[in-house]
């Protein structure tokens, strides 16, 4: 099976995802003497938007290098990646809770469980192609999985503190994710640059 028509509803997907970020964000109907006040009370919303609209994006980028590394896809890969995007979509929802309820604990869980929900599944996805070999080439089997692997585990562990330290100290995890995010920034071309995928 071509993996063209994978990559165009995977891309399309994304593009809806990063999209319904935004929606939620909506200035106050209030006059202008009290634009600054109002202004204040938004910017919990922008910053879980920037914050998701980048998440995602890193998404997106390894994503694609992912499949940049498939020859071929099957039924089994397709699922997955369903799954993986199923995960996705539901980040706007808690981005909205993180930007209602600033500094709140379950908010804050609800958005740390979601993200290693879809590091979960995007890592099953790597072994499924892994024990697949057919599906992509030589230096993904080889390689993909063995540079990878640490930063699956790592990463949700850091995620799983953020998630832990909610209920007792929520800047702490907000500042987790946010560490976690410019680390991954830096650190993932890095790692893909690498491998030669094709």
């Amino acid at each position: 099976m071509e993996k063209s028509r994978l990559e165009a509803f995977s891309d399309g997907v994304f593009a809806i995802v990063i999209t319904l970020l935004i929606l939620d964000i909506r200035f106050p109907d209030v006059p202008y003497s009290q634009f600054i006040e109002a202004l204040g009370s938004v910017w919990p919303r922008i910053l879980a938007y920037v914050l998701s609209f980048i998440i995602i994006g890193l998404y997106w980028v390894s994503h694609h290098n992912s499949l940049h590394a498939m020859r071929k896809t099957d039924r089994g890969f397709l699922w997955l990646n369903i799954l993986f995007l199923l995960c996705v979509s539901f980040i706007p929802f808690p981005t909205s809770l993180l930007g209602r309820y600033p500094f709140e604990a379950w908010p804050i869980v609800i958005y740390g469980v979601t993200l290693i929900t879809c590091n979960v599944v995007a890592y099953i996805m790597v072994i499924y192609v892994h024990y697949h070999p057919q599906l992509a080439v030589a230096a993904f089997n080889e390689k993909y999985l063995r540079s990878h692997t640490p930063i699956y585990i790592i990463i949700n562990g850091i995620y799983l503190c953020a998630v832990l330290l909610a209920h007792s100290f929520p800047l702490a995890s907000y500042l987790i994710y946010i560490g976690v995010v410019a680390t991954l920034i830096i650190m993932l071309p890095k790692v893909d640059d690498g491998i030669d995928l094709g």
